[in-house]
């Protein structure tokens, strides 16, 4: 005897694919979300790379050059911790722009200088830096202030 199959030409009930599309579109917009959102990241705090390029004694001061950061960041973003070795003091740009906070031994003094004039640090722009002592080795220190993570350190002789 011959079997013979029967063929169902009936589609899947409106009723199941009702269900079965919402739950791909709930599921797509959960995929876009997470993907807009970084995959559950903190979202923007980042901590930019970059160096210091260079320190140069200029007279009684120290002249520590910035390189390039990214990305792009204003000074007021960093603070600098600047150590003799044995004392250290840490220093932060106030959003008045060109006052500091935090100045003391080792340092009496330290500028910085935005040679583009664009309120972000650039390769070209520095730091600097008088000394309370007349000799000594020095390290600075760049910290991102969101994170707490460092950026990069130089060390120099004065």
């Amino acid at each position: 005897m011959k079997k013979m199959w029967k063929l169902n030409n009936k589609a899947v009930s409106p009723v199941i694919a009702t269900i079965l599309m919402v739950a791909i579109t709930v599921v797509l917009a959960a995929v876009l979300y997470v993907m807009v959102m970084g995959f559950g990241g903190d979202g923007g705090n980042e901590t930019p790379s970059g160096s210091f390029t260079a320190a140069t004694k200029v007279g009684a001061t120290e002249k520590v050059d910035f390189g390039q950061i990214t990305p792009a960041s204003n000074i007021t973003e960093f603070k600098f911790i600047i150590s003799d070795g044995t004392t250290s003091v840490t220093v932060y740009m106030s959003s008045t722009y060109n006052t500091w906070t935090g100045v003391g031994a080792p340092i009496s003094a330290i500028s910085y200088v935005d040679q583009a004039g664009d309120s972000t640090i650039s390769s070209g722009d520095h730091l600097i830096i008088t000394p309370t002592a007349t000799s000594g080795d020095f390290t600075v220190t760049m910290i991102f202030t969101a994170t707490g993570d460092q950026v990069d350190s130089i060390d120099f002789t004065f």
